[in-house]
């Protein structure tokens, strides 16, 4: 047997280690760097197998936490189910917290019944009379709108969007929080607090029944005008003309039914939707239900202006003044299912009736009849050349009007 060395038994009553090679030893100052290089070595890996095993006790520890208080929606659970190890990259309202705006959570268990329940009901909307009646089971109502907006969150696959939906859909009880949560997220700014904006929007639609139904037949209307809509859940979150009409029939209700303060506050929107969205619409205008902004970049709404409902129009028109001073009623009159190519200026206080069409790069100064198509500078098309060329280019899907 080997005896152990005096160096290891002077280290362990704790006394002062001493160089082997100043007792003689030959090579010893070698050896001993050798044998304490290798000791504090497997001293340091031990700690760091310790360290590893507390990390990985924390880990599941947390897991198990989040798995017992994050509810996550249908569409994430069948993609945790394939890819399990994506779990800590989903983000989910805790169960027994609620939203309060667009920001901050607090932990007051949510009431059993819907908020579209108990303050904002479910209803159908004349627009002529601007009343509320019975439901019908064919009208597209809020409460409905919402409910496929969830449903069509629930089939979205994307994981990068996710935070986008449990922001804006899913953490949300009814249409009129999602589009509040949504416009507040689009346009605040370092000046405009994005819960206060989120606030007075919610206030503004629940007040105004109007104003959310006319959104809900926006949805309508685009996803049957235009052919790029496939889903409800697209115009809603992604196309800027929609947020521009909504934010501006929210900012028409603080113009005309406010104190000074709304006012002042409704121009900051106009020139909040003018940065974000391109789209310039004074809250003085009118807008009815039924509006798609295609596009939407560069339009301009003047504060006089009108425009009727199941309208169609393109980018970079616009409903503008003549310049003349001192006259307040100044801006376009625009009918219903009327149709505005791109690029079109039609100027001064004049009527574009219903069912006309104004074609692209057009500049109108003079009143378009009803059913009258214009084209160029003010010049209406006749209306049996209208008809044989609409009947020439029926299968063409296109114009064949001669300019």
């Amino acid at each position: 047997a080997v005896a152990p060395s005096p160096f290891f038994q002077e280290r362990k009553e704790g006394k002062k280690l001493c160089c082997p090679a100043a007792l003689g030893t030959e090579g010893g100052g070698n050896m001993w760097s050798f044998i304490l290089g290798q000791e504090n070595r497997r001293r340091a890996g031990r700690q760091a197998m310790l360290l590893r095993a507390c990390m990985l006790i924390l880990v599941a520890l947390a897991e198990m936490s989040l798995a017992l208080v994050l509810p996550l929606s249908p569409a994430t659970t069948r993609k945790l189910a394939l890819h399990p190890r994506l779990r800590s990259q989903t983000c989910r309202k805790p169960r027994g917290f609620v939203w309060q705006g667009s920001l901050r959570m607090t932990s007051v268990e949510p009431e059993k019944a819907s908020v579209e329940t108990q303050i904002y009901p479910d209803f159908a909307f004349d627009f002529e009379s601007g009343a509320s009646f019975p439901l019908d089971a064919k009208v597209m109502t809020a409460k409905k709108m919402f409910q496929i907006l969830r449903k069509e969150s629930d089939e979205h696959t994307s994981l990068i969007l996710q935070k986008l939906l449990d922001k804006h859909i899913y953490s949300r009880r009814s249409l009129t929080e999602a589009i509040s949560s949504l416009l507040a997220a689009k346009v605040c700014s370092s000046d405009l607090d994005e819960q206060d904006l989120y606030e007075v929007f919610l206030k503004v639609l629940r007040k105004h029944r109007n104003v959310v139904a006319c959104m809900v037949q926006d949805l309508e209307w685009c996803k049957e005008i235009d052919p790029a809509t496939i889903f409800y859940l697209q115009p809603f979150l992604f196309f800027k003309g929609f947020h521009a009409v909504q934010l501006q029939r929210m900012s028409h209700a603080l113009w005309t039914e406010g104190d000074e303060g709304d006012k002042m506050l409704a121009l900051a929107l106009q020139s909040r939707s003018a940065e974000e969205f391109s789209v310039d619409a004074h809250p003085g205008a009118v807008i009815k239900h039924a509006v798609l902004l295609d596009h939407a970049s560069g339009i301009v709404i003047g504060e006089t202006a009108a425009i009727g409902h199941h309208c169609y129009i393109l980018h970079g028109v616009t409903l503008g003044a003549t310049g003349k001073a001192n006259v307040f009623d100044r801006h376009p009159k625009v009918g219903n299912r009327v149709k505005i190519g791109a690029g079109s200026m039609i100027l001064g206080n004049i009527p574009i009736a219903d069912g006309a069409v104004v074609g692209a790069s057009a500049i109108v100064t003079v009143p378009v009849a009803e059913g009258e198509t214009v084209v160029g500078i003010n010049r209406i098309l006749d209306v049996s050349a209208k008809q044989a060329a609409e009947a020439r280019a029926a299968d063409m899907d296109t114009w064949l009007y001669s300019i």
